[in-house]
């Protein structure tokens, strides 16, 4: 008995190991690296254009009307992304519906706005421990405060991190000013962007209890706390904060029920978004803000464009089929060859995880293959069918992963 847990912990131990290396082995060697299509409206051409990868450095530049551009030419209907290397080719200042732009209106009036499916808050694990910057510092620059806050049930609290010591005054006076402004604890949602690299800080934003949004800013060690007229019916899931150039857009919120809202200053108003056949648990959104055509993209095997007005009206929408990378030849051998795939990656939030990736039927291919594969070689080692009998389980669950691993055992050649 002690000898047939060995051999399975071995064999168990060897499946996993070649279902990890394996297919990375079989991707450096033969799998095409295909990047997503990148889909743009260019305020000059007044049409959607896009970006293509199909593998091998194969980049197409082309238009929603099938006219295609080197990369110069695709670069050159984009003047607000490119504004360096317009500038660069003495294109500027580029006209544009009666507009005259030069390189520090582009630069200034560009920003960008993205909402990752892996970002949002119910998908990811959360550190509840978060840095509230003083939003005026009275110098250049700003810099981490030597005290981090977090959200309990009855208040929030402000910990020294130079000895570990709640700060009580500090949680007190910070407290005291959130339920004086009608704050309801606890706090279903804490949103701010917890680094120094921004122009300025906006403080974060809270979701109290009863659905209300709050916004908390420090100058010094005195809070500031705004009740937003956001209503509280909306169902906040996500607030992405983005400090940048233009305070006058400070980020998106997403709904429970989908839809998008673009965060304005200083009123808090928000602007609805077009989120037709977005879905974000699946799907990244992005959003280019320009003076002239702002453009949202969103998509995941079929990518979705939608151009806008200055005050961010729909004009033009346009879809467009991305190219596949499991639909290439070599995905196809990947798929029938391995019965499924360990991937140690980031795909379903910020940190590392295993997952198991299920190849489907066609992995069928690949594990009649090994059956066939261990049963000749078991007739060539002279075992018996009860001895092969434990191999065949296992083949017939991991395919060429378990065939290596057995074929690799002492088993069959011991019995």
């Amino acid at each position: 008995m002690t000898r047939a847990l060995g051999w399975l912990a071995m064999v168990l131990l060897l499946t996993v190991l070649s279902a990890i290396v394996l297919p990375r082995l079989y991707e450096m060697a033969f799998a095409r690296d295909i990047a997503p299509t990148y889909l743009f409206f260019s305020p000059v051409a007044k049409t959607f254009i896009f970006r293509e990868h199909r593998g091998d450095h194969d980049f197409s530049y082309a238009s929603a009307d099938g006219e295609t551009y080197d990369r110069r030419g695709f670069e050159q209907l984009l003047p607000f992304m490119y504004h360096r290397n317009m500038e660069l080719w003495g294109l500027l200042p580029v006209e544009i519906d009666g507009q005259l732009f030069d390189r520090d209106a582009m630069r200034d009036s560009l920003q960008v706005f993205e909402l990752k499916a892996r970002e949002i808050t119910d998908r990811r694990p959360d550190i509840p421990v978060y840095a509230l910057l003083d939003a005026a510092p009275g110098r250049a620059g700003l810099s981490f405060p030597e005290d981090v806050f977090r959200m309990t049930r009855s208040r929030i609290e402000f910990i020294d991190v130079d000895v570990n010591r709640l700060d009580e005054p500090l949680t007190e006076r910070f407290t005291r000013a959130l339920r004086e402004a009608g704050f309801v604890f606890p706090a279903r949602l804490v949103a701010g962007r917890q680094t120094i690299l921004k122009p300025f800080d906006a403080g974060v934003f809270l979701v109290d209890a009863d659905g209300s949004v709050f916004h908390l800013r420090r100058e010094g060690d005195a809070p500031r706390v705004t009740r937003t007229p956001i209503p509280r019916n909306l169902g906040i899931r996500h607030i992405k904060i983005v400090e940048n150039a233009r305070p006058d857009l400070l980020g998106l919120i997403l709904a429970d029920s989908g839809r998008l809202f673009l965060l304005t200053m200083p009123d808090y108003q928000l602007v609805a978004l077009p989120t037709q056949g977005y879905d974000p648990d699946r799907m990244d959104y992005r959003l280019v803000v320009n003076p002239v055509n702002p453009t949202a993209t969103f998509g995941h095997a079929i990518v979705h464009g939608v151009a806008m007005t200055p005050d961010f009206e729909p004009i033009a929408d346009y879809a467009r089929a991305a190219p596949d990378a499991t639909t290439t030849r070599q995905a196809r051998i990947a798929g029938a060859l391995f019965p499924f795939v360990l991937a140690l990656d980031d795909e379903a939030g910020p940190y590392l995880r295993w997952r198991i990736l299920w190849n489907g039927w066609p992995a069928l291919i690949g594990i009649a293959l090994s059956l066939a594969a261990f049963a000749l070689v078991s007739r060539l080692r002279g075992a018996s069918l009860r001895d092969a009998l434990p191999g065949v389980v296992i083949v017939a669950v991991t395919g060429v992963f378990g065939l290596i691993a057995v074929l690799a055992s002492p088993w069959l050649r011991s019995r």
